[in-house]
C-alpha cells in the first residue's frame, strides 16, 4: 500500500472514529442540532409574556380619582411607583395609551408626572359655588309653588304634606339630595348655626320654650317660615312676639 492509501485509510478511519464517538456522548448531526434548536427557541416563546402596546397619544382635560390608586413610571402595573394617589385627587391629563386592552393615562399631580390606570379615573367637573342667597331664594321659589296645599299627616306629596315632609320634598326637588321624613333627625343631619339664612330650616317645639322638637319649616327671610302647618302650606311670622317665636329651638343649615 502506497503512502497516498494509507493517508486515506487513516483519514477515514479517524472520521468514523469521531461520528461513533459523538453518537455514543450524546451528540448529534447539524441537521438534527438545528431542529433542536429551533425547537428551544418556539418552547423558550411560549413562556414569554408579550404586552400589546399601543403608541401614546395626547390626551387633555381634567379627571377625578375613583379610589386610591398608585401613579407609575410607565402604563402598567409592572413599572415602579411614583406615588399614591388619594381619592378624590384631581390629576391632568397629557397623554394616553392603551396596552393589553387597558388604558391608561399620564397625568401630572402636584409637581409629579406618572401613569394611572383609566379604570380609576372620572371626568372631573368643576362646580360653581352658589351664593346661600341663591340657592335659599330658590327653596322659597319652589316651595312657593305648593301654597294652599293641604296637610296631611305623613304626607310628603303635592296631594298633601306634613312638616317634614313638605321641606324633605322641597330640598330634594332644589337638588339637595334625601332628607329623612322626621324633624327631629332632619335636625340631627343639619348643621347647627345661630341665625338662619333663607333656605335654612327652623325647628320648633309644641310649647314655648321647650327642647324636644315637633315641627319644622324652611326661613323665608324677613320674619318668615314657609311650611306645612295649621291645615296647609303658608307662610307665617316668626318675629319676636308671634306665635311660633317662643317656639323655636334651633336652626339648620345643608
Amino acid at each position: 500500500m502506497n503512502k497516498k492509501s494509507v493517508l486515506k485509510v487513516i483519514t477515514a478511519s479517524t472520521l468514523t472514529l469521531t461520528l461513533g464517538l459523538g453518537t455514543l456522548l450524546g451528540a448529534a448531526p447539524q441537521e438534527q442540532l438545528q431542529a433542536q434548536a429551533k425547537t428551544n427557541i418556539e418552547h423558550t416563546s411560549h413562556n414569554i409574556t408579550t404586552v400589546s402596546s399601543s403608541k401614546a397619544v395626547k390626551a387633555s382635560g381634567k379627571y377625578k380619582t375613583k379610589a386610591a390608586l398608585n401613579m407609575r413610571k410607565g402604563a402598567s402595573t409592572k413599572y415602579k411607583k411614583v406615588t399614591t394617589l388619594k381619592k378624590g385627587a384631581v390629576v391632568t391629563a397629557t397623554y394616553k395609551k392603551t396596552v393589553s386592552n387597558k388604558k391608561w393615562y399620564k397625568v401630572k399631580y402636584k409637581g409629579k408626572t406618572g401613569w394611572v390606570s383609566a379604570s380609576y379615573l372620572k371626568k372631573y367637573t368643576k362646580t360653581k359655588k352658589v351664593s346661600n342667597a341663591v340657592a335659599g331664594n330658590e327653596l322659597i321659589s319652589i316651595g312657593r309653588q305648593y301654597l294652599g296645599v293641604p296637610y296631611v299627616w305623613g304626607g310628603m306629596s303635592p296631594s298633601g304634606f306634613d312638616c317634614s315632609g313638605f321641606t324633605a320634598y322641597v330640598y330634594k326637588k332644589a337638588g339637595y339630595g334625601t332628607l329623612p321624613h322626621s324633624s327631629r333627625t332632619q335636625y340631627s343631619v343639619t348643621k347647627r348655626v345661630s341665625s338662619p339664612d333663607v333656605g335654612d330650616l327652623i325647628f320648633f317645639g309644641a310649647t314655648p320654650n321647650s327642647d324636644t322638637i315637633t315641627h319644622v319649616g324652611i326661613y323665608a327671610g324677613n320674619g318668615e317660615v314657609l311650611h306645612a302647618a295649621g291645615n296647609k302650606v303658608q307662610f307665617q311670622s316668626v318675629a319676636k312676639g308671634s306665635y311660633w317665636a317662643d317656639r323655636v329651638i334651633g336652626y339648620g343649615s345643608l
